[in-house]
C-alpha cells in the first residue's frame, strides 16, 4: 500500500487477490459504459445491418483492450483506457452524412475509413519516434482545441436529436415513445452525474443505457434484432469492411484527426501525473504518442472507430484512490476475452437507437464543457473575437446549407469545404497562426 500519496495502491503496488479481481471489475464497468453505445450509433450511420453493428461492437472490444494493454506494458506505462475517441466517431458520421452528396457508397467509404484511420496512425508512429509531439501541439493553442469541441457538438447535435426521437436517416416525423424515452434516460445521466457519489457516479452511463433498454422496452420502442451467432468463440475479422481503399480527401481528414486527438494524449498524461503526484520524462509521452498511433493502426485493421486515451482515466483512479497496474492488465485481458464472443457483440448491437443517442448526447455535453473552458484561457481581445468567432460562425453556417451546395469543385474539396467541422477547424488555424497571428496583435 502507498505511503507517499492518497492513494490506496500506487504503480507498482499488487493490492490482494480479491480487491485486485474488483477493482478489475470496476475497470471494466467503466469501458463498457463509455464503449457500448458507439457502435450503435456508427454502425447505423455507416450503413450496417444487424450483424455488421454486432461484429463491430465484438472489434471495438477486442482492439481497444489490445491496444489498453500494449500502452500500459510497453507505452505510456500508465492505467489509461484506449477507447473509441469522440473526434473520432463524429468524423465517422459526419463522413457518412456527407457520402450521398458526393456520390460515394457507404461499402465504398467504409473501406476509405480502414486506410485513413491506419495512415492517422503511422503519422502518430512517426510524431512519436522522432519527438515532434512538442511542436505538432503548439498548433492546438486554446482557442483552436475550443472551437473544434464547439464545432463538433454543433455538428453531431443534429444526428443526436434525429436519433432520440426516432427520426429516421430518410425523414419522418417524431416518433412520441422514443422522444419519452430519451429525455427520460438523458435526465437520469445527469442526474446521476450531479447527485450520486464514488463508483455510481462513474458508471452513470452504463446504469442509463441499461435503465433505458428496460423502459424502451416497456413503452415498445423497437430494439434490434438479436442475432445468434453459431461460434461460441471467434477471432475478430481483419478488414472486415473489405480491402482497404484509397482517398486522399479521407486521408487528410483522418491524418488531421489523428493529430488532433493527440492534446487528448497529453491531457491524459498530465492528468494522471497530478493524481499520482509524479512528472514523468519526455520519452513517456513520446512512448504513448508511438503506441496510440499504433492503436489507429490496430482500429484500421479492426475495421473500427480510431483511438485515443481517456482522460477520463485520472479521474476513475481518483475515485477510487487505485493506480496499481495489475487490476488494469487483468482488466485489458478480460475485455480482449469478452472481444472473442460474438454473441457479446450481438446482445449489445440490440440497444434501442433512441437510448444509444440519449446517453451520447448527455455524455456530450462534457466534451463541449471542456470546448468552453478551453475559451476561459484566452484573453478575448478584438483579435480573439475574430480568431474564434469567424470559424464558429462560418462553420455553422456550412453546416445548414442544403446538401450538395459544394458539387461544382473537386472532391477533395468538398470533404473541407462541404464538412462545416473541418472547414472551421482549418479556418481557426489559419487565423490563428497565419493570417491573425498572436505576436503582431499583442
Amino acid at each position: 500500500m502507498s505511503e507517499d500519496s492518497d492513494l490506496l495502491y500506487n504503480l507498482e503496488d499488487r493490492p490482494p487477490l480479491n480487491r485486485t479481481l474488483a477493482y478489475a471489475v470496476q475497470w471494466l464497468g467503466f469501458t463498457l459504459a463509455n464503449s457500448a453505445v458507439l457502435p450503435i450509433v456508427v454502425g447505423s450511420a455507416l450503413g450496417l445491418d444487424q450483424a455488421g453493428i454486432a461484429g463491430l461492437a465484438q472489434r471495438t472490444f477486442f482492439f481497444q483492450a489490445l491496444a489498453s494493454l500494449l500502452q500500459v506494458c510497453f507505452g505510456h506505462r500508465l492505467p489509461i483506457i484506449e477507447g473509441p475517441s469522440g473526434m473520432w466517431w463524429g468524423i465517422f458520421i459526419t463522413l457518412a452524412a456527407m457520402a450521398p452528396g458526393l456520390g460515394k457508397p457507404l461499402s465504398l467509404l467504409r473501406t476509405d475509413l480502414e486506410f485513413g484511420v491506419m495512415a492517422a496512425g503511422l503519422i502518430l508512429v512517426l510524431v512519436g519516434a522522432t519527438g515532434l509531439i512538442g511542436k505538432t501541439l503548439k498548433l492546438f493553442t486554446p482557442a483552436v482545441t475550443g472551437s473544434v469541441l464547439v464545432l463538433l457538438g454543433l455538428q453531431l447535435s443534429g444526428a443526436f436529436v434525429k436519433g432520440m426521437f426516432g427520426i429516421g436517416s430518410s425523414g419522418g416525423s417524431i416518433d412520441l415513445k422514443s422522444a419519452i424515452v430519451s429525455l427520460i434516460v438523458v435526465a437520469m445521466v445527469v442526474v446521476i452525474n450531479l447527485k450520486a457519489r464514488g463508483f455510481f457516479k462513474s458508471i452513470a452511463i452504463l446504469i442509463g443505457i441499461a435503465a433505458g433498454w428496460v423502459i424502451a422496452v416497456l413503452a415498445g420502442v423497437p430494439s434490434g434484432e438479436f442475432i445468434t451467432q453459431d461460434a461460441v468463440v471467434a477471432f475478430p475479422k481483419i478488414f472486415a469492411w473489405g480491402t482497404p481503399t484509397f482517398d486522399p480527401g479521407i486521408v487528410f481528414v483522418s491524418v488531421l484527426t489523428g493529430l488532433l486527438v493527440l492534446s487528448n494524449l497529453v491531457a491524459s498524461i498530465l492528468a494522471m501525473e497530478r493524481v499520482l503526484k509524479i512528472e514523468l520524462p519526455q520519452k513517456s509521452y513520446n512512448r504513448g504518442v508511438i503506441f496510440t498511433g499504433m492503436a489507429d493502426v490496430l482500429a484500421g485493421l479492426g475495421a473500427t472507430v480510431g483511438f485515443v486515451p481517456y482522460s477520463a482515466g485520472a479521474g476513475m483512479v481518483s475515485l477510487t484512490r487505485v493506480a496499481a497496474r495489475l487490476p488494469f492488465i487483468i482488466f485489458a485481458i478480460a475485455l480482449i476475452i469478452l472481444g472473442l464472443l460474438p454473441q457479446v457483440g450481438a446482445f449489445l448491437a440490440s440497444i434501442p437507437e433512441p437510448v444509444g443517442y440519449s446517453v451520447l448526447l448527455a455524455s456530450f455535453c462534457q466534451m463541449l464543457g471542456f470546448g468552453l473552458k478551453d475559451y476561459t484561457r484566452l484573453e478575448f481581445n478584438a483579435r480573439d473575437y475574430f480568431v474564434v468567432g469567424l470559424p464558429i460562425l462560418f462553420g455553422t453556417g456550412v453546416m445548414n446549407l442544403p446538401g450538395g451546395s459544394f458539387g461544382g469543385i473537386p472532391v477533395f474539396a468538398q470533404y473541407i469545404l462541404g464538412n462545416g467541422f473541418i472547414a472551421g477547424m482549418l479556418l481557426c488555424m489559419l487565423l490563428e497562426h497565419v493570417l491573425l497571428p498572436k505576436k503582431y496583435f499583442s
